[in-house]
């Protein structure tokens, strides 16, 4: 089964990719990425779709604004390693 750290697709032929379609999505679901070509063409790219969703910090600055609400001691650490295992956001270099 494919890792989801995988970043570059998998090449694979339209023949193999129709012999193997069932398993080819599995490993899709599972974060891995192909190129399908035919007659020595790039002609499709299979890959996972991109999922919308908001950073914990995102979400830690629309909480800022609200009305305060005590938590059990260890939330507040539990929430910092979350944070610190969060990865650097990636932006495009223009600035959008």
């Amino acid at each position: 089964m494919a890792r989801k750290s995988d970043k570059r697709p998998k090449r694979i032929s339209a023949t193999e990719a129709s012999r193997s379609f069932s398993k080819v999505l599995d490993e899709v679901a599972s974060g891995r990425r192909y190129l399908i070509h035919r007659r020595g063409h790039d002609i499709c790219a299979m890959a996972p779709p991109v999922v919308a969703g908001r950073r914990a910090s995102e979400c830690l600055a629309l909480l800022g604004g609200r009305t305060p609400v005590v938590l059990n001691g260890g939330f507040g650490d539990d929430l910092l390693s979350i944070l610190a295992e969060e990865p650097p956001e990636e932006r495009p270099l223009w600035g959008s």
